[in-house]
């Protein structure tokens, strides 16, 4: 086994597996969750590589989020219009590109740090949960998670950076692209970004 492969099995078997995201788990846990493999593929950026982030990251972020919740929301009144087909497949592209974005961006370590803020309760059921990202070369950052109910189970739906929400962001995008290139044209452009992640990254590793 590669040392790669041991960094990545000893993330997931030991880091990680002790943070509930059950049916018992709070919003604040789920959040928890995600926010403690990011530091440690921070800390581990460079040992990973782009794959390795991608590895440790997937089943992580896949637990921690709801995707369907999230394609339903960033393409606003298409959904609809979307086959079951279309609609499944949209879930997925940004599941990958969701992944592929924290890979790409959360690739160095300065002894970064989130620290719980608060929580409060939201229309729709829903939960704000606040952090602080703390670094020893940056301003801190506020983030901002905001989760709902997925079969009765918290699940992150958007994340707001300094007062900038990242599903407001998308939404804008891809309805334009819907409206003046087609559905289609939104796999493949998310398709397209991916695959940059991917390339630009590992050239850096």
């Amino acid at each position: 086994m590669s040392n790669v492969s041991k960094l990545i099995l000893s993330a997931l078997m030991l880091g990680f597996s002790c943070l509930a995201t059950g049916a018992d788990a709070t919003a604040r846990d789920v959040v928890d969750k995600l926010d403690n493999v990011l530091i440690e593929v921070m800390k581990g950026a460079k040992a990973y590589g782009y794959q390795g982030r991608v590895d440790v990251l997937t089943p992580v972020v896949l637990e921690t989020h709801d995707f369907e919740s999230i394609a339903k929301l960033a393409v606003g009144r298409y959904w609809k219009d979307l086959t079951d087909e279309e609609k499944s497949q949209l879930q997925q592209k940004l599941a990958d590109y969701s992944i592929a974005t924290y890979a790409a961006q959360f690739d160095s370590y300065a002894g970064e740090a989130f620290k719980y803020e608060s929580e409060d309760a939201a229309k729709s059921g829903r939960i704000l949960v606040r952090y602080t990202l703390t670094s020893s070369s940056e301003a801190p950052h506020k983030f901002e998670y905001m989760l709902n109910q997925a079969n009765g189970q918290w699940r992150i739906i958007n994340i707001i950076v300094d007062g900038i929400s990242d599903l407001a962001l998308k939404r804008a995008q891809y309805e334009s692209i819907i409206e003046h290139e087609g559905f289609p044209k939104l796999l493949d452009k998310l398709s397209e970004k991916i695959a940059d992640y991917a390339k630009s990254r590992a050239q850096s590793s």
